[in-house]
């Protein structure tokens, strides 16, 4: 499995996923990859991974990993919320979005979100190895939002909430207990935090045919 990143796509397809299943990708990888981000925690002991923590940002880096090793373009929003995306040549579709969240409650279990992060890289990664990738009419997005439970602001769903248009600016200057704002967080970590840069972050409702979450 620790192979699986440096298959080449035209290479070992007889071997890989004979049965038409692909077990290395979408079973022995993905269950090393949910347990290598279980790992990735603020606490110790236990999984707690929250909105802009220290965590948070060793996550990303690993998840961009994935998605760039399944063939995606990425980057990540003015809300911290990772995108990993393919665009065929001339579409004029609407996109399909599969999503799910990267923050976790304290003590958290790690399936939670990061199943729905990385079942979704793995499917496209298995479309990549296989040379089906090129051949998607529709754009797909993969987004792995930067929070749902809320557990740093009490705040739920600052991630996919900016990424609908429904995040109010008020948000901004809600605090931690540390006294924090999410302005002053979202600075603190290179951000613009601004009205406009949470503007930049809504999708338009034009732009998505739907969304999946496992």
């Amino acid at each position: 499995p620790a192979c699986l990143a440096s298959i080449p796509v035209s290479d070992g397809l007889e071997q890989l996923g004979a049965d038409g299943l692909y077990r290395e990708i979408l079973r022995d990888e993905t269950v090393l990859r949910l347990k290598e981000l279980g790992k990735i925690s603020d606490g110790e002991g236990f999984l707690e991974r929250t909105f802009l923590s220290p965590a948070s940002f060793r996550a990303t880096d690993v998840i961009i990993s994935w998605m760039k090793d399944a063939g995606l373009t990425t980057w990540v929003d003015q809300m911290g919320n990772i995108h990993g995306r393919f665009e065929p040549s001339n579409s004029t579709d609407k996109a399909l979005l599969i999503g799910s969240h990267m923050d976790t409650v304290i003590d958290a279990g790690m399936y939670d979100g990061a199943l729905g992060i990385i079942c979704a890289i793995s499917a496209l990664k298995v479309l990549r190895v296989t040379g089906k990738l090129q051949r998607l009419t529709r754009p797909v997005e993969v987004i792995a939002f930067s929070d749902e439970e809320g557990v740093r602001f009490q705040t739920t769903f600052l991630g996919s909430a900016a990424v609908a248009g429904i995040l109010p600016e008020s948000i901004l200057q809600v605090s931690d207990k540390s006294g924090t704002t999410v302005q002053e967080a979202l600075r603190l970590n290179s951000f613009e935090a601004s009205a406009a840069a949470l503007g930049q972050v809504k999708y338009s409702p034009e732009s998505v045919g739907s969304y999946v979450e496992v």
